[in-house]
């Protein structure tokens, strides 16, 4: 079963860019959820990965956050140094919060 959270992915509207692949016009919109089309990340035929594997990133970003347009090396150094950066930005924002 794949994990949704509405309040997760509407956070990503909230940050910048986390992808930052280099593209004209990186940072000029709202980020979008960019999520992850990896098998371990909940990847399958038909459906997205959960929703705690995707980061923001900028509608251009996003575009090219492909297999084709990186690579599968270049994709997963940019899935991670993303996700590292947005755990971080999550953090320091006060977004999480411990129970």
């Amino acid at each position: 079963m794949t994990h949704r959270n509405r309040k997760l992915l509407d956070l990503c509207h909230e940050a910048p860019c986390m992808l930052r692949l280099g593209v004209v016009g990186c940072g000029n919109h709202p980020s979008v959820p960019a999520h992850s089309d990896m098998l371990r990340h909940g990847r399958g035929s038909g459906h997205k990965s959960h929703d705690c594997m995707a980061v923001p990133g900028c509608p251009e970003c996003h575009a090219k956050f492909t297999r084709a347009g990186l690579g599968r090396d270049g994709y997963e150094l940019a899935w991670l140094t993303a996700h590292e950066a947005w755990t971080l930005w999550l953090w320091v924002n006060g977004k999480v919060r411990l129970a």
